[in-house]
């Protein structure tokens, strides 16, 4: 069985081959793309577990290649490392700055290329081991606060700013569990709620929704899931418990 799969994209040829054949060697199944453009399509398609990533290509380079894996909801979670001829550290800060996991330059060391690799295939792995969690809301400043302590807590974190782009997000990479702010919707909150709730996609996913005290307050303590509203100022501590106990004890 194959350690991985690696997907080169670099436009020259012969160095490809015998990155490929290096690569196959040490037991990692290798896809290439010989642009840009292919490397998306295919980054997409085949979802690899690495991408090694050149700078210098025709019409679209390495840096708008990355920019755009790590854009999208389905190759975002993809480690790069950029394998490349140039060496300014302007192109190194920029390659880390847009998610790059290594930056490596041409002629380069193939234990240390290794090493990477091998590193990086492995972190992602154990990423992918713990639970997910999708916040909806628009909110940014929450949102950001939100991931920065479910990360804390050992968890992968997501965010969509409206219900919109939840259900794409839900739709391209399945969390384990979601929370949605009550007033991210533009139309009715209550609508948006109930869409959600009764979407197929997301019935077996655990959903909780963020609102007010005051919203809450107001709710009839009757109404069928009201244990599933979470009040905000979210308590951390509270809500670490809630997921736990809804997808399980977190993995580190």
């Amino acid at each position: 069985m194959a350690k991985g799969r690696i997907l080169i994209i670099d436009d020259e040829i012969d160095f490809v081959k015998m990155l490929q054949t290096r690569l196959q060697v040490e037991g990692y199944e290798v896809l290439t793309a010989g642009d840009g453009i292919k490397g998306i399509q295919m980054a997409r398609l085949e979802r690899p577990d690495l991408i090694i990533l050149d700078i210098m290509m025709p019409g679209m380079d390495g840096h708008m290649v990355c920019d755009m894996l790590k854009k999208s909801t389905v190759t975002w979670a993809i480690p790069v490392i950029y394998l490349t001829a140039k060496t300014g550290l302007t192109d190194e800060a920029l390659a880390l700055e847009k998610g790059a996991k290594y930056f490596l330059t041409k002629p380069f060391n193939p234990g240390i290329l290794l090493e990477m690799v091998r590193s990086a295939i492995e972190s992602a792995a154990e990423k992918k081991k713990r639970p997910r969690i999708l916040i909806i809301d628009k909110d940014l400043h929450f949102a950001d606060e939100a991931e920065a302590k479910l990360k804390l807590a050992g968890y992968e974190v997501s965010s969509a700013s409206d219900a919109k782009a939840g259900l794409k997000a839900i739709e391209d990479n399945p969390p384990d569990f979601i929370l949605l702010d009550f007033t991210t919707s533009h139309d009715d909150s209550h609508v948006s709620v109930k869409a959600m709730s009764l979407d197929e996609r997301i019935r077996q996913i655990p959903l909780y929704i963020l609102a007010p005290q005051s919203i809450i307050d107001r709710l009839d303590p009757g109404m069928a899931n009201i244990e599933k509203f979470i009040p905000k100022p979210v308590n951390y501590g509270r809500l670490i418990q809630i997921i736990q106990q809804a997808v399980g004890p977190k993995k580190t």
